[in-house]
């Protein structure tokens, strides 16, 4: 007992009191509650605050659409949606289709950095500012979103291009190896900062990247995220997107948009989610249809041997199955999820559990 009582004297009157214990306490929904529980492990939640998320994929496979949805969730929470458009491609039109308040309001913030630099660090003041300041509530979220990292150009190229255009380059100005690598090196010496500032300010920071085909694997995946290694290693959640082609005819009329978690350090890894995305935009991304794809997939509705959906003792077809539950709250159908879901979870975690998305490169 005395040797327990020094103990505790000397962490009493030595030792910093010891720091709380971290886990997540705001979420934002992605609008897909498949592609929350593959995250977090509910259907309720989504993106965790206070960690940093990469979603990557080849091009137009949805990666800011995803990005919106939890944007318009930090709004809607009385938080700040903040997009750095590294791309100069985001379509506020569209955006403000599905909901996200682009206006003057003080919840959207819209920049074009010209480098990784400058984007950094603008949004790491713009951040802290917001909190310092009291301009929102304490437990109100922030969703920070570049786009995407592969074209985050470091001060380094960019300055080269600059002396170029205005005809003062010299040799020395020509890119180089030492170029190749500026991004890696600029991932590497920001991003252990970043994961204390996501933290430290309760900001959901979102990543999008691109893909590359890695030419030195001969077996197995080869596809790799731009920016060096440390993305992969600060970010909590990396989500890995694939596509398959939806066909009408000979015509494609969208894409099965397959996400795949291949990093979670907030819920189990390696789930998947997956829902269908039509180019037709007033259709986009059907939510509940792919939610019901979703429900047969982890064995929630269930088919009789004439291929018709069962709901009680009635039978239904898909198309119908899809127009009950759209009438009803999708609040509501995420409550019937969660409570199944828990009480059959060896059969649904395991129909959620996959391999690698199916990716597809365009023709």
């Amino acid at each position: 007992m005395a040797k327990n009582s020094a103990l505790k004297d000397f962490f009493k009157n030595t030792v910093k009191k010891n720091a709380e214990q971290q886990h997540v306490k705001i979420w934002l929904d992605t609008g897909m509650p498949q592609l929350n529980k593959a995250v977090s492990g509910s259907y309720r939640n989504g993106f965790p605050c206070g960690r940093i998320v990469e979603i990557f994929g080849w091009e137009s496979s949805g990666k800011t659409y995803i990005a919106t949805q939890a944007m318009i969730a930090a709004q809607k929470a009385g938080g700040v949606a903040i997009f750095m458009d590294h791309e100069k491609s985001f379509d506020s039109g569209l955006a403000e289709k599905c909901g996200l308040n682009v206006g003057t309001d003080g919840d959207w913030i819209y920049q074009q950095p010209e480098t990784f630099e400058e984007s950094i660090e603008y949004s790491s003041y713009i951040v802290k500012t917001l909190r310092d300041s009291k301009a929102i509530k304490p437990d109100a979220p922030i969703a920070l979103v570049f786009d995407s990292l592969a074209s985050m150009v470091p001060l380094q190229i960019f300055q080269k291009f600059e002396k170029k255009a205005n005809g003062k380059a010299t040799d020395k100005d020509n890119l180089n190896m030492n170029d190749n690598t500026a991004l890696a090196r600029c991932t590497s010496s920001h991003f252990p900062a970043l994961a204390q500032w996501a933290n430290k300010y309760n900001v959901c920071m979102i990543f999008l990247n691109q893909c590359r085909q890695d030419i030195g694997v001969v077996f197995g995946d080869n596809t790799k995220a731009p920016g060096g290694k440390a993305p992969a290693f600060y970010a909590s959640v990396r989500i890995q997107l694939g596509k398959s082609q939806i066909k009408e005819g000979s015509e494609r009329i969208g894409d099965v948009v397959t996400a795949k978690v291949i990093k979670n350090k907030v819920a189990s890894p390696f789930k998947n989610a997956s829902w269908s995305f039509y180019y037709d935009t007033d259709i986009g991304i059907d939510a509940i249809d792919s939610l019901v794809d979703h429900m047969m997939k982890i064995g929630y509705l269930k088919k009789n041997t004439s291929g018709k959906i069962l709901i009680g003792e009635k039978t239904h077809s898909r198309k119908e199955v899809v127009e009950i539950f759209r009438q009803l709250d999708k609040a509501k159908i995420v409550d019937l999820l969660e409570k199944w879901h828990g009480d059959n979870a060896e059969f649904a975690d395991a129909a959620m559990d996959g391999s690698k998305p199916e990716v597809e490169e365009d023709d």
